[in-house]
């Protein structure tokens, strides 16, 4: 039976000295201000909780199951629209005779 671990602040921290990590050097190497792993702590940076589950090497989802709704990037889309676009208009043909006349 596998069992994911549940990670909470105190958990987190936990690991965070286990690895010799801090909650600022993180965030400096992923290239955020100093308190952005702080906040993500909290639920106010995901950002923040993202940077703090790539060091730790977790996934996302399960560091953070419900601090965060998901995004468009969490089920590995890059777009939030999929469909081609196409013109509003149908005909531009329309817009030149309205222009002349």
């Amino acid at each position: 039976m596998t069992t994911t671990k549940k990670w909470d602040r105190r958990t987190i921290k936990e690991e965070l000295l286990r690895q010799n990590k801090t909650l600022t050097g993180i965030a400096r190497d992923a290239g955020l201000y100093d308190s952005a792993c702080r906040a993500g702590m909290i639920g106010a940076s995901r950002p923040g909780a993202e940077a703090i589950a790539k060091a730790l090497g977790v996934p996302f989802r399960e560091m953070f199951p419900d601090s965060y709704t998901l995004g468009r990037h969490d089920d590995g889309e890059t777009s939030s629209n999929n469909k081609q676009r196409s013109s509003q208009k149908r005909d531009a043909a329309a817009d030149r005779v309205r222009g002349a006349a």
